[in-house]
């Protein structure tokens, strides 16, 4: 009994020396916490605007491949009459600009042909174009072509 009276008489002391203890987080702790917490949100936002990019980029890629179909396609048809590889090449000169795409910010599609004269034709298309970060980009598709 005397050793409890003697604890609790050491507890109420211990009391008395920290009348004003509290509890909770001290300022370093909460600054700490909120560096994390702006590092992490700067990174999850960071991430973000590069995934944003490359989805743009991949958008403007595809553009410029659909667009690089479309003139092989043409290519095809311009095949089907008249006296291949000739039809193809007076329709589509070698070196020469393929009017009519507008997809992309200054977009130009050109043709070359690595023989103007032979059976398959052996074409390549490139697409140019103006990305939306300002810099020149570039996409060649290339394809052999003979009379259908």
């Amino acid at each position: 009994m005397k050793k409890a009276k003697f604890l609790i008489k050491k507890m109420n002391d211990s009391r008395k020396k920290f009348p004003n203890q509290q509890t909770g987080f001290t300022l370093i702790e909460v600054m700490l916490a909120l560096l994390i917490m702006a590092v992490a949100i700067g990174s999850y936002v960071g991430t973000n605007m590069l995934i944003q990019r490359n989805a743009e980029v991949q958008f403007e890629r595809s553009i410029a491949v659909q667009d690089a179909n479309r003139v092989i396609e043409r290519m095809r048809n311009a095949a089907i009459s008249g006296i291949f590889p000739g039809n193809v090449v007076a329709a589509f000169p070698n070196g020469g600009f393929v009017l009519g795409f507008t997809n992309l910010t200054s977009e130009v599609v050109n043709v070359h042909y690595t023989s103007t004269t032979s059976d398959p034709l052996d074409a390549t298309v490139t697409v140019n174009w103006q990305s939306h970060t300002g810099r020149g980009s570039t996409l060649a598709l290339r394809s052999m072509l003979t009379q259908r």
